[in-house]
């Protein structure tokens, strides 16, 4: 049987496509069966270079995304300390760096003990507590023994200058005082275990302490550098001078009193001279001028024989009263500022212990640190 010619297909009539031009080489149809894609314009579109991504099943953990579809990472949140008024007005005093070190390690010493995951781990860090607080009881007694030394120094100090000498010897011996306790001190303590009350008075402590020794420092700085003036006041209760003088003039309502410093103080009296007299006249240089006022010693003090006014005397001790030595103020303040720092304040309604009460008291706390 003859075998029957098939007919010839024509593929590109059939499949009414056009070729697809290669750069070179034959041309190549487009696949079968599968339409031309359309690419919408941008914004709606997606770029070529970032082709569309199947949805992402939330519901379930496993599903793969790449990896500029996952979720902004949540950032830590800041933790936020808060510090109490007793803080801010040690801060105020200078004492910063003393209660923040405290604090901090009290801080870090706690977390550090809740952190430690195993008995024996927490027995190792309460073994290091109690070893701490007994050294801390023995630095805490060899500071309040400064401390009374200290107070012995002052008190000594103040007695001299009541009884007008300078204290040469006591100025000498503040120098030579620190008390050797600080911040620094709390470090490797394991305080982050004591009680909370403990703590409260190993930072109260531990600032007083600096506070102390700059209260020392001021007052003998003082001392050393008004020496002169300080000795002058204290010559003014034995040996006093007169500096200030006084005349009566007319004033818009009436006569008044103007203060006039002397050009040079005298001595109110000599106790081994009988001849001794106050000056009868004063030089006071005015606008350019000298003018001779004479002492005033009867007669209407208003007017002198050359019809100036008279200079009276001033009595030295009502001007201390009334217009006080800067140095006597100063150092009248630092006093007393230094004795509530070292002794407290015993005022009703205003207690507040000092560094030798709280360090007896303090050394007796550490050392039943661990005690049943």
């Amino acid at each position: 049987m003859a075998e029957e010619k098939k007919p010839k297909i024509d593929l590109k009539s059939r499949l009414g496509k056009k070729t697809v031009s290669a750069p070179s080489g034959p041309s190549i149809p487009p696949p079968v069966g599968l339409p031309k894609p359309a690419v919408p314009a941008p914004p709606f579109g997606s770029s070529p270079s970032q082709p569309a991504r199947p949805p992402i099943d939330a519901s379930n953990p496993y599903t793969a995304i790449h990896a500029d579809q996952a979720p902004a990472r949540a950032e830590p949140q800041a933790i936020k300390i808060e510090m109490t008024e007793e803080v801010v007005a040690a801060q105020k005093k200078g004492k910063a760096k003393i209660i923040v070190l405290a604090a901090v390690t009290a801080i870090v010493g706690g977390l550090l003990g809740y952190a430690l995951g195993s008995g024996s781990e927490r027995g190792k860090a309460a073994e290091a507590a109690v070893t701490g607080a007994e050294e801390l009881s023995k630095e805490v007694q060899d500071a309040a023994s400064k401390i009374d030394e200290l107070a012995e120094v002052l008190k000594a100090a103040q007695g001299k200058l009541k009884d007008s000498k300078y204290p040469e010897e006591e100025v000498q011996k503040l120098g030579a005082i620190d008390i050797p306790f600080k911040g620094a001190n709390l470090t490797g303590k394991g305080i982050g275990r004591f009680k909370s009350d403990i703590v409260t008075m190993l930072i109260s402590f531990a600032s007083g302490a600096h506070e102390a020794n700059e209260g020392k420092d001021k007052i003998r700085s003082l001392l050393s550098g008004a020496k002169p003036a300080i000795e002058d006041l204290l010559a003014q209760q034995t040996t006093p001078k007169v500096r200030w003088g006084t005349y009566i003039e007319n004033g818009p309502g009436g006569p008044w009193v103007a203060m006039q410093p002397l050009p040079e103080a005298f001595l109110v009296s000599k106790k081994d001279d009988k001849n001794f007299k106050w000056p009868e006249d004063f030089k006071l240089p005015q606008g350019g001028k000298t003018f001779t006022l004479k002492r005033y010693s009867s007669g209407d003090p208003t007017k002198a024989k050359q019809g100036e006014p008279y200079i009276i005397p001033v009595n030295p001790q009502t001007q201390n009263a009334v217009c006080p030595s800067d140095v006597a103020v100063r150092l009248q303040r630092e006093l007393r500022s230094l004795e509530e720092v070292l002794r407290g304040d015993k005022t009703p309604g205003q207690e507040k212990d000092g560094l030798i009460d709280m360090g007896n008291v303090l050394a007796d706390k550490l050392k039943g640190v661990g005690r049943p």
